[in-house]
C-alpha cells in the first residue's frame, strides 16, 4: 500500500510539473492576461479536468510557481541553517534584489506578468522566511518577531522594488550594502 500511495505522489508531482511547465510555456508565447487553462492544458498534455483537479485557475498556479522559485532562490543563496545576523541579512537582500532584477531588468513591469501577483507573493514569501528567522533566535514574542518581519521584509522589498525599476545606478551588491545600513541603523542592530 505504501508503494501505491509513492506512486500517486509522483503521478501527482509529475503532472504538476507539466501543468508548471506548459504555463511558463503559454506565458511567454500569449502572457498572461490572455492564457486560458485550456492552453495550458493544451501544453501540459492533460485534459481541463486535470487542471482544475490540482488549481483553482491560473493565478493559483501562477502564485505556487513565483512562491516555489522564489524559495529556491533563498535556498540557494543563504545557508542551510542561517542566523539572523548581518551577513544573512545581505544574502537574503541581494536574493530579492537578484529576484526582482531578473523579473524587471530596470525598467517598467511587464504587461505580461500580473506584476502586484508576482510582487505580493514575493512579499510574502519573504516575510515568512523573516519571521521564521527572527523568531527562532529572538527573546520576543512571537507577535513581536512578526512585526519585525514585516517592516524588515517591506524595507528590503520596497527599495528592492524600486531599485529594480529604475536605470541601474548602483549595482545590487551596492544596493545590498544600503539596505542593510538602513536596517541596522533602524533599531535591529542589537541582532544583527
Amino acid at each position: 500500500m505504501v508503494d501505491v500511495t509513492r506512486k500517486e505522489d509522483r503521478r501527482i508531482q509529475r503532472t504538476r510539473e507539466l501543468l508548471r511547465r506548459g504555463f511558463i510555456e503559454v506565458i511567454r508565447e500569449k502572457g498572461f492576461d490572455s492564457m486560458n487553462i485550456q492552453d495550458i492544458a493544451d501544453r501540459a498534455n492533460v485534459n481541463r479536468g486535470t487542471f482544475y483537479l490540482h488549481y483553482n485557475d491560473k493565478y493559483m498556479l501562477l502564485d505556487e510557481i513565483v512562491r516555489d522559485t522564489f524559495k529556491k532562490m533563498l535556498r540557494d543563496a543563504v545557508p542551510h541553517q542561517p542566523r539572523w545576523e548581518r551577513g544573512t541579512l545581505r544574502l537574503i537582500v541581494l536574493t530579492v534584489l537578484n529576484c526582482f532584477e531578473e523579473k524587471y531588468r530596470h525598467r517598467q513591469p511587464s504587461s505580461r506578468i500580473p506584476s502586484a501577483l508576482l510582487e505580493n507573493a514575493i512579499r510574502d514569501e519573504l516575510t515568512f522566511y523573516l519571521a521564521c528567522l527572527i523568531g527562532s533566535e529572538s527573546s520576543d514574542s512571537s507577535k513581536e518577531s512578526h512585526a519585525k518581519a514585516h517592516i524588515v521584509g517591506w524595507a528590503i522589498f520596497g527599495a528592492a522594488t524600486q531599485w529594480s525599476r529604475e536605470i541601474i545606478t548602483m549595482s545590487a551588491e551596492q544596493m545590498a550594502d544600503v539596505i542593510c545600513s538602513v536596517i541596522v541603523t533602524a533599531g535591529y542592530n542589537n541582532e544583527l
